[in-house]
């Protein structure tokens, strides 16, 4: 094909998509106000829709066209979830495993395989698409396996029933959620990106800390933090913000390693960050059978300890540095950037509101995005001059947004399907019972290794779902409760864009602060440190969670925020002066026995990080009087 003609087929394929992407988002909000179709109907309709896009839309960002072999998956995705949406009264009354396949669904299902493993791999690399691959074989020949991985086998036609033909597979509560719940809060946040809330969401945060020393380094923490549990995207929100914040740290004078690790720290945050969170979180509403407005408040405080350990952090290297604070003639004004457009904080409200008031996560979403675009009409002569454009742009991004997320909820629906028809999710407590010898502590370790493991260069989403199926009946049957269950892998799925060695939010940090990845890596992971520490206090201590007595939340909080400041301290190395090993161990340990919840933890704590903080002190103006000395 000629350039001209290549030209044209991507000018063409990109009017095509903003064209259909614009449909897909009108459909979903008429389903929002006036109710879903049937499930079959929906869940097969959004997953064409996205499917295409996802195939055809990849390369246009690129500012490439589309490949032969990107129209031929779009082709199968049409064809197989067609297939579904055209036959869905037939399916929806379809007897499963009674019922012999036609060989039009045979084939229509091994084409829908071919889609998702393939969609797969373009999402998260060979990971995600060779444990898609795996779990087939396991399921067309564990039969193999010894016990207790073995299960009788099932043919190819089974294996296809179940992931293709039922609810119990790719069809199933990921994409559900996918479907429903995460598309809305997706153009909820595309709405707010539409109208400047990555503009109002930085100049607020420079408002506040500007002032402060290490101001813009706590600046890419606090807008992260807004925009992160908005996109729902580590990596997409490293990129968002990360243009202005990083360079904007480096000139201050942070190392280039630092600074891209805080943006990605804070934008891995976002995704744990109340009340919207990433989209594994509205996934979890329907694995759990937990109102989102209650996952949303045992969300609260482990998020805050997490972001407050970062600003700690952040503090103490500026000081370390002898940073100052910015001048206030360089920083935007609170109150002006409040008056121009503080209205963008009221949506966000509304959400919290519509939820502690019983909507359903869809219904939220769908509210709070027309308060956005009445308050942007009303308040922004900007946005009512650019109304229509706004709108448009709105419907037609959150469709691409969606696009990955939807993919690695239904490969991973394949591997759910494996699971529920071989058994294995029931028979994991007995396997992680067998590897931990009865021991919950190490019981936990092992799924956090997992899970981090799992997660390593995989979308949230994806990782949650596998071990969310896989391996949280097998903490709640150890006598862990579901919610703290499901909130401990959910914790270190997010955490997996932020641990070497593949932390991918880390190195798209790298990339934009010109830094070697490897320690911008690890410095992001010793940032983000509280992370990886407060899942297991949390089962100990369900208070973290705000579950329990009021004077028992009270005092686990007030332990906790002491205890994450002093990981802070010790992760840095820095108070007053440098620590030196010993105080920094004895610091370590007192934090970790404050996080933990328990008076006596707590007082031996207190009095441990009490005592090294005198003892830094007196080191500290002792240096400083010897110094003074010689300058005299």
């Amino acid at each position: 094909m000629t350039v001209e003609g290549i030209n044209r087929t991507k000018h063409l394929t990109k009017y095509f998509l903003y064209g259909l992407s614009i449909i897909i988002s009108i459909y979903h909000l008429w389903c929002a106000a006036f109710g879903f179709p049937t499930a079959y109907l929906h869940r097969s309709l959004h997953t064409l829709g996205v499917f295409i896009i996802f195939f055809l839309g990849r390369r246009l960002q690129e500012d490439k066209g589309p490949r032969v072999q990107d129209f031929l998956m779009a082709v199968f995705a049409i064809i197989s979830t067609g297939y579904v949406a055209l036959s869905y009264r037939y399916l929806s009354e379809r007897v499963p495993y009674a019922t012999a396949l036609t060989v039009t669904e045979t084939l229509c299902g091994l084409v829908f395989l071919i889609v998702l493993i393939e969609g797969a791999r373009r999402v998260a690399g060979p990971v995600l698409a060779f444990l898609v691959g795996g779990f087939l074989l396991y399921g067309r020949f564990g039969y193999l396996l010894p016990p207790p991985f073995w299960h009788r086998g099932f043919t190819l036609n089974q294996l296809i029933e179940q992931i293709y033909l039922t609810l119990d597979g790719a069809w199933g509560v990921p994409l559900h959620a996918t479907s429903t719940y995460v598309f809305l809060f997706i153009l909820f946040g595309s709405a707010l990106v539409a109208t400047g809330a990555g503009d109002f969401f930085t100049d607020f945060a420079r408002a506040l800390m500007g002032r402060t020393v290490g101001g813009p380094a706590k600046t890419a923490v606090l807008s992260s933090a807004l925009m992160g549990m908005l996109s729902g995207s580590s990596v997409a929100n490293v990129v968002t913000t990360g243009a202005f914040t990083i360079p904007l740290m480096k000139k201050e004078g942070y190392g280039g390693p630092f600074a891209g690790a805080v943006e990605a720290a804070a934008s891995t945050g976002g995704q744990i960050m109340p009340p919207v969170m990433g989209a594994a979180a509205f996934i979890m509403v329907e694995f759990t059978g937990i109102q989102y407005s209650k996952i949303m408040i045992h969300a609260i405080l482990p998020a805050f300890l997490y972001f407050l350990g970062i600003f700690v952090m952040v503090d103490l290297e500026s000081r370390r540095l002898g940073l100052k604070a910015s001048s206030p003639d360089m920083l935007p004004s609170l109150g002006q950037t409040m008056r121009d457009k503080g209205y963008l904080l009221i949506p966000i409200g509304a959400i919290v509101y519509f939820l502690i008031k019983g909507f359903t996560p869809g219904k939220a979403g769908l509210w709070a995005t027309m308060l956005l675009f009445a308050l942007a009409f009303i308040f922004d002569e900007n946005c009512r001059k650019n109304f229509v454009r706004i709108i448009l742009t709105t419907l037609a991004e959150a469709p691409r947004m969606v696009a990955t997320v939807s993919m690695a909820c239904a490969a991973a629906g394949v591997i759910v399907g494996v699971i529920l028809i071989t058994g294995l999710g029931a028979r994991m407590s007995g396997i992680v019972l067998k590897a931990s010898g009865g021991h919950l502590p190490v019981a936990l370790f092992l799924v956090m290794l997992t899970s981090l493991v799992l997660g390593m260069g995989m979308p949230t989403s994806g990782a949650y779902i596998i071990m969310a199926a896989l391996i949280a009946p097998g903490l709640v049957n150890m006598g862990v409760p579901v919610i703290v269950a499901h909130m401990f892998i959910f914790y270190y799925a997010c955490m997996s864009a932020l641990t070497p060695p593949v932390a991918v939010a880390s190195y798209a940090a790298a990339g934009i602060a010109e830094s070697n990845p490897i320690k911008t890596a690890y410095e992001g992971f010793r940032l983000g440190i509280a992370a990886y520490i407060v899942p297991f206090m949390f089962v100990y201590g369900q208070s973290l969670l705000l579950i329990g007595s009021p004077i028992n939340i009270i005092t686990t909080a007030i332990s906790s925020v002491i205890g994450v400041c002093v990981l802070a301290v010790a992760s840095q190395n820095w108070l007053f002066t440098e620590l030196g090993i010993i105080r920094r161990i004895g610091m370590a340990c007192a934090a970790i026995t404050l996080i933990k919840p328990g008076i006596v933890s707590d007082l031996v704590g207190l009095t441990l990080a009490g005592l090294i903080v005198y003892i830094q002190y007196v080191s500290f103006k002792r240096i400083e009087q010897q110094s003074e000395a010689v300058q005299l």
